[in-house]
């Protein structure tokens, strides 16, 4: 994955910020690379700073979810940056391993996908202040989890009978 952003700064100069994701993750900024490292082992999570001409530049990535924040505010979107890391409860980070782990011993590869899929909505609710959300969002994922192990259960019996 490739997105690009371009800004011009307040002496009149263009730069060009450049997010890659694949075999790792990278930042380039007006042909400067800088190597960047998730901050949660399941789901992507990136939370980057770095200064250009006196603005404050933050590269923001949840999931496939990714934006640049000058000074502030998200370009994107519009909206106010709010850091992940520090808005983040605990509990979040909490129920983004446990759907991930659980979701690879009830449903294998296609377990852990899912699992990681609603990781990165617990986040982005999170993050905008919707705590029941996460909750909600949680059930709805334990639910689904085990009506997929209970499917593939009964898949399993019928091909042996």
């Amino acid at each position: 994955m490739k997105k690009s952003w371009s800004f011009t700064d307040m002496y009149g100069k263009e730069h060009s910020i450049v997010y890659k994701a694949g075999f790792g993750l990278k930042l380039i900024v007006d042909g400067t690379t800088y190597k960047l490292k998730s901050q949660n082992w399941f789901v992507n999570v990136v939370d980057y700073s770095i200064e250009i001409a006196g603005s404050d530049i933050r590269l923001v990535a949840i999931g496939a979810k990714v934006d640049v924040a000058i000074n502030g505010v998200y370009v994107g979107s519009g909206e106010r940056y709010v850091p992940v890391q520090a808005n983040t409860p605990a509990w979040v980070w909490v129920l983004v391993g446990i759907s991930a782990i659980v979701g690879l011993l009830c449903n294998s590869a296609l377990g852990v996908v899912v699992g990681i899929a609603f990781g990165t909505l617990y986040i982005n609710f999170a993050l905008s202040g919707k705590k029941g959300k996460v909750i909600a969002v949680f059930i709805v994922w334990a639910v689904l989890q085990a009506a997929m192990a209970w499917l593939a259960f009964w898949a399993q019996t019928a091909l042996y009978m």
